[in-house]
């Protein structure tokens, strides 16, 4: 069942559309992927007329990592992505020193995620999520990692 388009935004890279030589645009889940990295890399106080806009997940960046310590950093970007992107409804967030993959957080447990050596130069948030799409009540269920550098 194809579902019409409701989200579009523009292309944060400014990238030129080819047929009409106007500002590319993104659509759907692009959409709201390119939103979720722009607001969890934003630091509060860096959006102009908008303080609370952001997440401080660079303050964490300088820190050895503890799943236990990331507790408040989860919350904090539950919290902010809500407030700021009403397209979705968050099912999980997750934060770790390892990349994630496909069966690495079933259950909200992390064990396949740790075998993995860690890269400790970066941090990756995972967010899964429900796109919820217009009246007709219909969600896709979707799920972004952002890897964080933690040396700039």
């Amino acid at each position: 069942m194809a579902i019409a388009s409701t989200n579009t935004d523009i292309n944060i890279d400014l990238n030129k559309n080819k047929f009409t030589n106007d500002v590319g645009v993104v659509r759907d889940v692009n959409s709201v992927r390119q939103s979720l990295i722009n607001i969890i890399l934003t630091i509060p106080g860096e959006k102009p007329f908008n303080r609370g806009f952001g997440t401080r997940i660079e303050d964490s960046l300088f820190d050895n990592f503890v799943y236990s310590d990331s507790i408040n950093t989860q919350m904090e970007i539950r919290k902010t992505v809500e407030a700021y992107e009403p397209r979705i409804e968050i099912e999980d967030v997750y934060i770790s020193d390892v990349p994630f993959y496909e069966g690495s957080v079933l259950g909200g447990m992390e064990s396949n995620a740790r075998a993995t050596v860690s890269d400790s130069n970066q941090l990756y948030v995972y967010i899964s999520y429900f796109l919820v799409k217009g009246t007709s009540n219909v969600a896709v269920q979707d799920a972004i990692q952002i890897g964080v550098k933690k040396v700039r």
